[in-house]
């Protein structure tokens, strides 16, 4: 499991987005998976962001999270795509009140890949830096939503690459992911 080298860019600017470049959390989900920017606008479109987004605080995100739908889609072809939730993976998140991040990744056959990191929301945005990669940050569009039993999650970035082909290429990635508490 591998990581795309490419240089570190920290803490970034939303108009800078579609520009930067970096490496990101969740870069060992199954061996060909990597990640890096290519721009938000392409993942939801010219459309507007707060017809999606709900505004959210640490307490009403804070505690664990379990990936339910974890896809990750050819950028370049939507017809191509990576069920990870249906390959076996499972994904846990944690966020803290006071912004601190956890993230368990679980393969069959595999030891817990447990990566820890701090959190921020900014804007339409989740800011994720994980300890093990400093100066690099994963930006997530996100939806929250409430029931009488459940709450969930709706994660989407662009921050990502996978090698949908298994050639040894990666292929620009859109990640879908739901969690749920």
């Amino acid at each position: 499991m591998r990581r795309t080298n490419q240089q570190r860019n920290g803490i970034f600017g939303m108009d800078a987005f579609a520009s930067r470049s970096r490496t990101l959390p969740w870069g060992r989900l199954f061996g060909g998976l990597s990640l890096s920017a290519v721009g938000l606008a392409a993942l939801v479109g010219c459309g507007d962001l707060a017809d999606f987004v709900k505004p959210i605080t640490p307490a009403e995100i804070s505690g664990e999270w379990r990936a339910t739908d974890l896809v990750l889609t050819n950028a370049d072809n939507p017809t191509e795509s990576f069920d990870a939730v249906d390959a076996g993976l499972s994904l846990f998140l944690r966020f803290s009140i006071d912004g601190e991040y956890q993230q368990i990744i679980q393969e069959p056959g595999e030891d817990d890949d447990v990566e820890v990191g701090i959190y921020e929301i900014v804007d339409d945005f989740i800011l994720v830096e994980l300890i093990s990669a400093p100066g690099d940050t994963t930006a997530f569009s996100y939806e929250f939503q409430e029931s009488k039993t459940a709450f969930s999650l709706t994660l989407l970035s662009d921050d990502f690459s996978y090698d949908f082909g298994s050639d040894g290429t990666e292929e620009p990635a859109l990640l879908f992911a739901i969690v749920i508490r």
